[in-house]
C-alpha cells in the first residue's frame, strides 16, 4: 500500500498534464482570429493609406486649381480690355489661332487654342494720319498733328481703313510741310513725319517695302487676302487693291492707307511644353517686347477659346470671326475661354488618364467675357432703332 501511493499520485499528474495540452486553440480558432485580424489590420491599413492619399491629394488639388485661376484671371483682364481705344471695326482678335500649327494637343488628342488681343491702355490718344504714300507701300507716315512727341524706338500700331492693323517701331521722326494727302499746306503749317525703314530698325518689327503687311516679328494681320467683305450690298473675297482682304470705307479706296497711329498694345496667350514636358501657359506683350514669351502658369494643359457676333450671341465660332466695317453685327460681343490645368505628381486618388496614357489630376475653368468696348460700340448704333441686348 505504501508503493502504490506514490505511484497513483504520479498517474494523476501526467493525465492533468496531457488533458492541460489537449486545452488548447483548435483549428478553426486559430482560422477565426486570423481572419478577424487581418480584417482590422485591412481597415487599418485603409484608413492610413486614404488618409495619405487625401494629404498628398489635398495639395495638388489646391495648386491645380490656383493655376488655373491665375491663368484665367490674365486672360479674363485682358479679354474684357480689347478694343479699348481704338476704332469701332477693327479686327481686335486675331483670327485662325484655332489648334495653330506647333500647338500641343490636350489630353483628348485635341490641339490647344491660342488668343491674342489688341487693347489700349488709354494712356495716349491715337494720332491721324494725313498722309502714306503709295498706300501702305511706304515707310513714311505724315500726321496730322504737328506737335506730336513720339520718340525714336517707340513701337506703334498703324491702323489701315479696312480695320486691319499692324506694328512697326519709329526709328526717327522730323518735320513735313508737305500738302500731299489730306494734309493741310501753307500758313506755316507743320507735320510731323515718322520713319519706319527697316535699315536701322533693333527691334525686329520694320519691312522694307512699305507698311502693308505684317511687321517683321509676326504681329498684324494687314495685307492677308483671306476674307470675304460685303459693301453696298457687293460681297468681295481679297481682291481690293495691294492684295488688302477689305474694301475701305468708301468703295474703290486702297484698304492699306494708313488711318491713324495707335499706341495699342498685342497681348497674346499659348500653352507649350517646358523642356521639363510640363504645359505651361505663356504670355507675350508688346508693351515688353524685349520680354518676350513669360510663364504666367504651370500645369495649364488646355486653352480654349470660342467667340460670339452681335448678331448671334448664342452662336460660338471656334475661330475668330471677321469683322467688316460699319456692320455692327459682326462685332466680337463675348468670348468663352476654357482653361484646364493638371498636376503632375502620380498615384494619387480622383486622376484621370489622358489619350496619351499620362495620369494626372485635372480640373478646368470657364468664363464667358464680354468686351467693354464692343459693349459701347454696340450702345452707339442707333441705326434702325436696333436694340443688341
Amino acid at each position: 500500500m505504501g508503493t502504490q501511493a506514490p505511484a497513483i499520485a504520479e498517474e494523476e499528474r501526467m493525465r492533468r498534464d496531457v488533458g492541460g495540452l489537449e486545452a488548447g486553440f483548435s483549428l478553426v480558432e486559430m482560422l477565426v482570429a486570423l481572419t478577424i485580424t487581418l480584417i482590422i489590420s485591412g481597415a487599418m491599413f485603409g484608413l492610413l493609406s486614404g488618409g495619405q492619399s487625401a494629404f498628398r491629394r489635398e495639395p495638388e488639388l489646391t495648386d491645380r486649381q490656383q493655376n488655373a485661376r491665375i491663368a484665367m484671371n490674365l486672360i479674363v483682364k485682358d479679354v474684357a480690355n480689347a478694343g479699348i481705344g481704338m476704332p469701332a471695326f477693327v479686327q481686335t482678335f486675331t483670327r485662325s489661332l484655332n489648334a495653330p500649327t506647333g500647338a500641343p494637343t490636350n489630353s483628348e488628342n485635341v490641339g490647344t487654342d491660342e488668343i491674342e488681343i489688341l487693347a489700349n491702355d488709354t494712356s495716349k490718344d491715337n494720332e491721324a494720319v494725313c498722309n502714306n504714300p503709295g498706300n501702305g507701300n511706304s515707310v513714311n507716315l505724315t500726321l496730322v498733328r504737328g506737335d506730336a512727341e513720339i520718340p525714336p524706338d517707340t513701337p506703334v500700331m498703324l491702323l489701315f481703313d479696312d480695320g486691319t492693323w499692324t506694328f512697326r517701331n519709329v526709328v526717327n521722326n522730323s518735320t513735313n510741310s508737305s500738302g500731299a494727302g489730306s494734309c493741310t499746306n501753307g500758313g506755316g503749317a507743320r507735320h510731323v513725319q515718322l520713319n519706319v525703314n527697316s535699315g536701322v530698325d533693333t527691334s525686329g518689327m520694320n519691312t522694307p517695302s512699305g507698311v502693308c503687311k505684317p511687321s517683321g516679328n509676326g504681329l498684324g494681320n494687314a495685307g492677308a487676302p483671306t476674307d470675304c467683305v460685303t459693301y453696298n450690298s457687293v460681297t468681295t473675297c481679297g481682291v481690293s487693291n495691294n492684295g488688302c482682304p477689305n474694301y475701305g470705307p468708301v468703295a474703290g479706296t486702297p484698304c492699306c492707307t494708313v488711318t491713324s497711329v495707335s499706341f495699342g498694345e498685342i497681348i497674346h496667350y499659348r500653352i507649350r511644353n517646358d523642356t521639363s514636358g510640363v504645359p505651361v501657359l505663356e504670355r507675350r506683350s508688346t508693351a515688353d517686347a524685349a520680354g518676350g514669351w513669360r510663364v504666367v502658369a504651370t500645369g495649364i494643359e488646355d486653352l480654349q477659346v470660342q467667340y460670339s457676333q452681335a448678331s448671334a450671341p448664342a452662336t460660338w465660332i471656334d475661330s475668330a470671326p471677321a469683322v467688316v466695317a460699319n456692320n455692327f453685327g459682326t462685332l466680337i460681343n463675348q468670348v468663352r475661354v476654357t482653361v484646364v490645368a493638371r498636376s503632375e505628381a502620380r498615384n494619387i486618388q480622383g486622376a484621370t488618364t489622358s489619350t496619351s496614357g499620362k495620369t494626372n489630376i485635372r480640373g478646368s475653368l470657364t468664363s464667358v467675357v464680354a468686351p467693354r468696348a464692343t459693349l459701347v460700340n454696340l450702345a452707339n448704333d442707333t441705326s434702325a432703332g436696333r436694340q443688341w441686348w
